[in-house]
């Protein structure tokens, strides 16, 4: 970028030359923005957005900034002109039928593409009156319309996006049955039109940012397939998936009872989109009818991707083994689950670290639901940019009871919104599906059902026996243990927290069997390394297996025990924890094995409130089932989870799952909506929300994590790798590393982070990703322990 500054610096027509650069981008941006939002329809709202969001930089600081040097890079303020140009031509009395509001919605998008601002801020500021009152912004429309756009052209484009947006609209007014003209439109109104703008912005940072890219590396990224392309890809992906199928067995119950679930999804692939259940039995193959439904359905109805959510890693590299077993082809799969890359928030400047960003263009995307969530409600632009990505999708969510309880509200109107504007097609995956119509704002839709609940294919996977044992100390759920491995070859015990598990580990690692760890405090590769040993322990004759665990291996890992200890939790973890019990009905026809639940005393759950409002419900559900067990028939029954979750719900305070705020009169869900808690005294505007305080205070836990490179197996070369070298001035080459690295991340919280930071254990690398030095422990992951440290020589 130097260089090329220091060309135009030094051409006679320097000035001319600096225009035709901005103006080149602009529309080359425009025109990504309008190809991202083609499945929406919205192309000319796109093309329109993206031809603004530069305005700023046909100003004379500006050029004088590329012409002569004048100020740093980020000094000029560009992102205002986006919204005067769009508010000063289109806005105010006498527009067109939805002329103000598609023209507000466009200026949020041009405005924000380098952070969000909000349009009614604590102080009562009103953002956009703001942006057009503002002194000392250099910008004049004569130059943009003199190098850009001309005013006819500019005009035509604003008419096709008032078009256009007028009919999605027309849409959301017909989910809430509220006019969106209506000043008093309700919240649920409010809360749409925002994500409307939120696509919109989304392209346009894809544009800018894709545009940006191309400059700097000198390539041109290759385009995306088109309809007939995709038809085919997705048919030769179909073709090779049945083929793999029709090679399972056949003979036994439960193959028949797996090959029926798989069968019923392939026939409901047929069907128009919209939100469906996948309620299936723990055991049951959901990841393979997933896939072969979602393969299905987009051959069909030409979706542009499959995007497959996951709540835990271990769940995500389990499921993404068989999809990358039956799809044969991992150059259409993206597997993204780190944000490794701490990219710098400053309004006026591109972050050159967002470059390095995943920006989910594959065909296939394999994600955790912290990215759909960070993708759908955070504030950073890297985040932002993939939600575009979502239109015309298949959202598969695997384990979505694990939706936290606070953004439940969120979370459904972000699936209606999904399905009904933006043509996706959402599948709720779970054996302990969770009641969303429940939810203070629900998923509005009637829910589908894939596969029909059938009692006869569900009591084909019934392998295992709730057994009630009380509550126990920690020290007297070790002696329970070791009293049950005198009788049974392998045991599961599976702990609410990470010192719960590595104290019962210590126990058990005094008995006479391979004792082993799994947490989240190892990397992906290190518990994959451990789930290796530990089934080759468990297919050793006359060896005894101990693990104990997090709830990492709840659900996603193809693993059986004989037995299994369950610390008391939600019924949707209990549920997940027998799943790992006599898995493939290893103790025998008709056996049903034993998984017991064990209360802790004195286990404090003060920092996890979800999970104590869990254990809380399910204690309720154990009372209940013991005055009237014929009404349940067994404590993982349909009837005993409606139960359990209506328990649930009843314990959550009020407006908690709207995202109430810590010690605020309002909520994050509120500030996304009507936003009626911030008074504003400039009232000529329909957007009251206030985006970027909503999205600087969004976390999908309560507790900010830092994701950081860990000194395990081949994790110590490539943070050597990365302190320098080739990977400081070659983004290809650095963008590689990054890609290999991300099995060898854990997260910190964020006071963990600052600690070691201030203690030299953190080693900053290339792209803004940092390393461990030390604090990592080969049988038991990352520790702020003395004793644990294995310091890196670098």
């Amino acid at each position: 970028m130097g260089q090329f500054l220091a060309h135009i610096r030094r051409t006679a027509d320097g000035e001319i030359l600096a225009s035709q650069t901005v103006r080149e981008h602009c529309r080359k941006a425009a025109e990504y923005t309008a190809r991202a939002l083609e499945p929406v329809v919205l192309s000319a709202s796109g093309y329109l957005a993206g031809l603004v969001h530069d305005a700023g930089k046909f100003s004379t600081s500006f050029q004088d900034y590329l012409l002569h040097g004048v100020g740093t890079r980020g000094s000029v303020n560009h992102t205002f002109a986006g919204v005067r140009l769009l508010l000063h031509r289109y806005h105010g009395e006498g527009s067109e039928a939805y002329g103000n509001e598609v023209s507000e919605i466009l200026a949020v998008a041009a405005g924000s593409h380098h952070g969000l601002f909000d349009c009614v801020d604590e102080r009562g500021k009103n953002g956009f009156w703001y942006r057009l009152t503002k002194e000392n912004i250099d910008f004049s429309e004569d130059d943009f319309f003199h190098f850009c756009v001309s005013r006819e052209e500019l005009d035509r484009y604003f008419q096709a996006a008032r078009e256009e947006m007028a009919l999605v609209l027309e849409k959301i007014r017909g989910m809430t049955g509220e006019d969106v003209s209506d000043a008093q439109y309700d919240e649920e109104t409010a809360f749409y039109c925002g994500l409307l703008a939120r696509l919109v912005l989304s392209a346009v940072i894809e544009g800018d940012r894709r545009d940006t890219a191309e400059f700097m590396t000198d390539v041109i990224f290759p385009e995306k397939r088109n309809a007939d392309a995709l038809k085919q890809l997705w048919g030769e992906c179909q073709e090779r998936v049945e083929k793999k199928l029709e090679e399972f067995p056949r003979e036994a119950k439960i193959d028949c009872a797996r090959r029926e679930i798989s069968d019923q999804c392939r026939r409901a692939a047929e069907r128009p989109g919209g939100i469906f259940r996948l309620h299936v039995p723990t055991g049951g193959g959901k990841t393979l009818a997933s896939l072969r439904y979602a393969l299905a359905h987009a051959r069909k109805y030409g979706k542009q991707r499959i995007i497959f959510i996951s709540p835990l890693l271990s769940i995500l590299e389990q499921n993404a083994a068989v999809i990358r077993e039956y799809i044969q082809d991992d150059s259409i799969i993206l597997e993204h689950h780190s944000n490794l890359i701490r990219t710098e928030q400053d309004p006026e400047r591109l972050d050159q670290r967002e470059l390095l960003m995943e920006t989910w263009d594959a065909p296939v995307i394999l994600t955790t639901l912290v990215q759909l969530l960070t993708a759908l409600f955070s504030g950073k632009t890297a985040a932002i940019r993939r939600f575009h990505a979502l239109c015309g999708s298949i959202i598969v969510i695997d384990e979505v009871q694990t939706v936290p309880g606070k953004m439940l509200s969120m979370f459904s109107l972000a699936m209606n919104f999904l399905s009904e504007i933006c043509g996706a097609t959402v599948v709720l995956c779970s054996a302990t599906q969770p009641c969303m119509e429940r939810a203070a704002h629900p998923i509005h839709s009637p829910i589908g059902e894939l596969v029909p609940y059938s009692p006869q294919i569900w009591s084909v996977f019934m392998r295992t026996r709730w057994e009630d044992k009380g509550a126990m100390t920690l020290e007297g759920i070790g002696s329970f243990a070791r009293g049950i491995l005198e009788k049974e070859e392998s045991l599961l015990i599976v702990c609410n927290k990470k010192n719960e598990a590595e104290e019962l580990f210590h126990q058990m690692e005094d008995e006479e069997a391979d004792v082993f760890l799994l947490s989240a405090a190892m990397c992906m590769a290190h518990r994959r390394d451990t789930l290796d040993r530990l089934r080759e322990s468990l297919g050793r004759k006359d060896q005894k297996t101990v693990c104990v665990s997090t709830q990492v291996i709840e659900a996603g890992v193809d693993i059986s025990f004989a037995s299994v200890v369950r610390l008391a939790a939600g019924m949707d973890s209990l549920v997940q924890t027998a799943g790992r019990c006599n898995r493939n009905g290893e103790s025998g026809p008709d056996v049903l094995a034993p998984v017991y639940l064990v209360q802790c005393l004195g286990e404090s759950l003060g920092n996890l409130p979800d999970i104590q409002r869990g254990k809380a419900a399910t204690l309720e559900l154990l009372s209940e089932f013991s005055r009237n067990p014929e009404k349940y028939h067994s404590l993982d029954s349909d009837e005993a989870i409606r139960c359990y979750y209506h328990a649930l719900y009843g314990r959550m305070p009020e407006n908690y799952m709207d995202y109430k705020m810590p010690d605020r009169p309002f909520t994050l869900f509120s500030l996304l909506a009507r936003n009626e808690k911030f008074e504003s005294s400039s009232e000529p505007y329909y957007f009251r929300q206030a985006f970027r305080l909503a999205g600087a205070s969004f976390e999908v836990f309560d507790q900010d994590t830092v994701d950081v490179i860990v000194p395990y197996g081949k994790g110590r070369e490539l943070i050597e790798e990365l302190c320098g070298g080739k990977a400081k001035y070659d983004m290809a080459y650095l963008k590689g590393l990054l890609e290999q690295v991300k099995p060898y991340t854990v997260s910190l919280f964020r006071y963990q982070y600052d600690r070691l930071e201030k203690e030299d254990g953190v080693i900053p690398l290339s792209g803004g990703a940092a390393g461990l030095a030390g604090h990592y422990n080969a049988r038991t992951g990352f520790s702020l322990t003395e004793d644990d440290l294995e310091f890196l020589g670098v």
